[in-house]
């Protein structure tokens, strides 16, 4: 690249980091600071903010996230969970990704007790706690999430965790279905659809 292009294309993405922090200070007006630090985090983290493109900083996103935790943004201490487990812009640190997932969950922000009972079902980075795991899946489940009922369907219909089940299999294949038709939107539940209907007619065919 010329210097010239180089010097339009440095020109260009500092208009546009302009741009999109006016967006976010005008939005200032009526969010909250937690709000606004969390939409700064989700910005950097996902190098959008609101269909203006935004450049991508881990660290920076991290950091807006650790804010918005901070300040209570459920949302916020979800997705700094997800950084902390994986090691995105902060160190890697189990105990404390644990502990961001459990604050947004106590909220009953459904993705992260969802996240959280994966955790806990497969032992990752926390100890196994089958029972814990299964609370914590039927209260996303219960909350809307369609993936939290199908996880649920799957644990009936081989027994794992609890013994198996195919009536509660069905009962929770039947919901995720419903979840998914009804609320296509809401946690991306849409994506379950298929594999909700084929499990439902799976165990509607023959099994006890």
């Amino acid at each position: 690249m010329s210097p010239i292009s180089l010097s339009l294309a440095k020109t260009a993405q500092r208009r546009l980091l302009v741009s999109s922090l006016a967006v976010i200070l005008l939005l200032g007006i009526t969010l909250s600071r937690g709000r606004i630090a969390f939409e700064l985090g989700y910005a950097y983290g996902h190098g959008h903010f609101h269909g203006l493109a935004f450049p991508h900083d881990d660290y920076r996103a991290a950091t807006w996230l650790l804010s918005a935790a901070r300040m209570g943004h459920a949302r916020g201490q979800y997705l700094l969970g997800l950084y902390t487990s994986r090691g995105w812009g902060v160190q890697q640190d189990d105990a404390a990704a644990e502990r961001w997932f459990n604050l947004a969950a106590s909220q009953g922000y459904a993705p992260a007790c969802f996240h959280l009972a994966w955790l806990y079902h497969k032992g990752e980075g926390v100890a196994h706690d089958e029972v814990r795991a299964q609370q914590l899946m039927a209260r996303a489940a219960r909350l809307g999430m369609a993936g939290a009922a199908l996880a649920l369907g799957r644990f009936h219909e081989r027994g794992e965790g609890v013994p198996a089940n195919f009536k509660e299999a069905r009962r929770w294949y039947s919901r995720a279905l419903d979840l998914g038709q009804q609320q296509p939107e809401l946690f991306e539940n849409i994506r379950y659809i298929e594999a909700a209907r084929t499990a439902s007619a799976r165990l509607g065919m023959g099994n006890p």
